[in-house]
């Protein structure tokens, strides 16, 4: 067992027993191993102890140092789009808004955002049309995903986005401001920044 085999919805449902201060190291891979494997805490109890510590590597995720160019989600194949300037405004939006609720428990939503749909014939992989109006299933996919992947995806697009914004919005500021008064470009300032905090947030 290892992250491979831990899925994105898997682990939203671990995060919150990991960090979870109330309970044993012991209580908390009990809980976990339910989760991953579907039995009860009395199925489990009956277990060695060194058994339930195969499964303690779920206390430090285990990211990737280079993120996927694609995935496999739910039967279906997904393209990570990293390159900012391909993307329609309205994808920053929604991604600002996942990432500000939370980055856990969005990272689908966040991630379906991010990817293309693919078709593959033998080897080869086509881009399919993305449709704004499938997000919901592109997610739900997503959920299916092995989480070390998605989760590696997730922080690298939010690096990169976070690092073009900043770039792009100097600029947006620098010239729009050029026929402002002070009140005005201190206005123009703050909503500005408050585009790239979400993804400045989870940066920190």
């Amino acid at each position: 067992m290892n992250w491979n085999n831990i899925s994105v919805k898997q682990y939203q449902e671990i995060y919150p027993i990991v960090i979870d201060e109330k309970w044993t190291d012991l209580d908390k891979l009990v809980k976990i191993i339910c989760i991953i494997t579907g039995k009860t805490e009395d199925e489990i109890d009956s277990w060695k102890l060194s058994d339930i510590n195969d499964y303690r590597f779920v206390f430090e995720m285990d990211i990737p140092e280079k993120p996927r160019r694609r995935i496999k989600a739910n039967g279906k194949w997904y393209r990570f789009e990293y390159r900012i300037q391909n993307m329609p405004a309205a994808r920053y939006i929604e991604g600002k808004t996942f990432a500000s609720d939370g980055l856990i428990e969005n990272m689908h939503r966040l991630m379906a955002s991010c990817v293309i749909p693919q078709k593959k014939i033998g080897f080869l992989y086509f881009d399919k049309k993305y449709q704004a109006s499938k997000h919901e299933e592109y997610a739900n996919d997503i959920l299916h995903a092995p989480v070390q992947f998605v989760y590696s995806a997730c922080l690298f697009f939010c690096k990169v986005l976070n690092e073009w914004m900043k770039v792009t919005l100097s600029y947006l500021e620098k010239e729009s401001s050029k026929n402002l008064n002070q009140e005005q470009r201190a206005e123009l300032s703050k909503s500005l920044q408050s585009i790239s905090d979400g993804f400045s947030a989870l940066l920190k």
